[in-house]
């Protein structure tokens, strides 16, 4: 046997202990954005559910889930913001978005796909032979600036919401697209009712996605919740310098240490993301094992964004990929057991920790927060009956 040869059949080894792996533990990927690549191919979201059996354009499709032995999925509510829209006013967004959630959960109906929301729902699903599936909601501008949307999120099973997207939103501060972007917020973060939104979510058990949000967006949004958080699809900044990746001061506040929130980074494949130059799928596994490095093999799992990009990086280029980046980390030395949890039980601790604070504040009221700003209030007074006129004083037009 040559020396150039001994490379190759030993990661032919590596490549099948990662596909035995893979068919015993659930892989799951916190960001596809196939509804919105659906929502674009056909206006008949029953009919786009099915089409799902065989090919269909863009990254993903049953066939290459199932080449790529992937366990289950987020799927992202995506309604991307318009340049030059003010997401601190009303928009058709919230009805966009609960048009993505019905598609959704049409595709949950196939016989492919099963319901999740709970590390528990999506090991039941795995094991049926299923692909579970999540709905994750990618952008606060969607909420519409209420609170009561996200309740209603809750009870449709919305299992996280990631604050803003590529625009600031009446809740938070964004880190923009790449170019740099004014800030409206004083400080640049959370506004008040913001902060309403991250102990709501506490409440209602919806998991805090960091991806998208300016710097100290994240930093407040750590230091107020009690729950773990995630970043359901970034990078580290050490590696790749753009705002959308997550810089060390915000890494250093996450671990298992006494004092550290204990929440996850979902490495993300967007080539923005993982190198300006040449990215790879050998770059994506550089930021794993250097994200691992800052706060600890338990912090970090996988987050394609595959639908919601252009193109993937080389080697990652659909989800029948998969198995090539688990078996890369393998090569690099990570241990079974470290391997299952970048997979996905990382990110089941987090979900469990989250709904453990969510029942542990049951109790506590709604929050009855109402976005300062809003001027519909005042016009509904109007429609009141005198007599109630006469007993509520109209509410003040801002």
């Amino acid at each position: 046997m040559t020396d150039s040869a001994r490379p190759i059949l030993g990661r032919d080894k590596h490549r099948q202990h990662a596909l035995e792996l893979m068919t015993d533990h659930p892989l799951i990927d916190t960001h596809v954005d196939l509804p919105m690549v659906m929502r674009a191919v056909s206006r008949n979201p029953v009919e786009g559910a099915a089409q799902l059996a065989k090919s269909y354009p863009g990254h993903v499709d049953v066939p290459r889930m199932r080449q790529g032995k992937l366990g289950g999925l987020f799927m992202a509510v995506w309604i991307p913001c318009r340049p030059g829209t003010d997401y601190c006013l009303p928009s058709d967004d919230v009805r966009d978005a609960l048009e993505q959630i019905d598609q959704i959960q049409l595709i949950m109906r196939e016989k492919d796909f099963q319901y999740a929301r709970s590390s528990g729902d999506a090991m039941n699903a795995f094991k049926a032979g299923k692909l579970a599936t999540f709905i994750g909601v990618e952008g606060g501008h969607m909420l519409g600036n209420s609170l009561s949307i996200l309740r209603i999120w809750a009870q449709l099973g919305v299992r996280y919401i990631t604050l803003t997207h590529t625009g600031h939103n009446a809740f938070a501060s964004s880190a923009g697209s790449g170019d740099p972007i004014e800030p409206i917020h004083p400080g640049n973060g959370l506004t008040d009712l913001g902060k309403e939104l991250i102990k709501e979510m506490n409440r209602t058990g919806i998991m805090i996605d960091l991806s998208h949000v300016s710097d100290e967006t994240m930093k407040q949004s750590i230091r107020l919740s009690k729950a773990p958080i995630i970043f359901s699809h970034s990078n580290a900044r050490a590696i790749c310098d753009h705002p959308r990746n997550v810089p060390d001061d915000v890494l250093d506040m996450i671990g298992s240490e006494e004092g550290k929130n204990n929440g996850v980074i979902q490495c993300v494949f967007c080539p923005d993301f993982v190198d300006k130059v040449i990215p790879s799928l050998e770059k994506v596994a550089d930021h794993i094992e250097y994200l691992a490095k800052k706060c600890g093999k338990t912090h970090v799992g996988i987050a394609s964004d595959f639908d919601g990009i252009e193109n993937s990086v080389p080697g990652l280029e659909d989800t029948s990929k998969y198995p090539d980046l688990i078996t890369e980390m393998i090569c690099r030395g990570w241990t079974d057991e470290e391997i299952v949890g970048l997979m996905g039980g990382n990110l089941f601790r987090v979900m469990d920790e989250v709904d453990k604070v969510q029942r542990g504040l049951e109790a506590q009221k709604p929050s009855g927060a109402i976005y300062d700003k809003r001027q519909d209030l005042a016009s509904w007074w109007e429609w009141l009956p005198d007599v109630a006129k006469e007993t509520f004083p109209k509410p003040v037009e801002i």
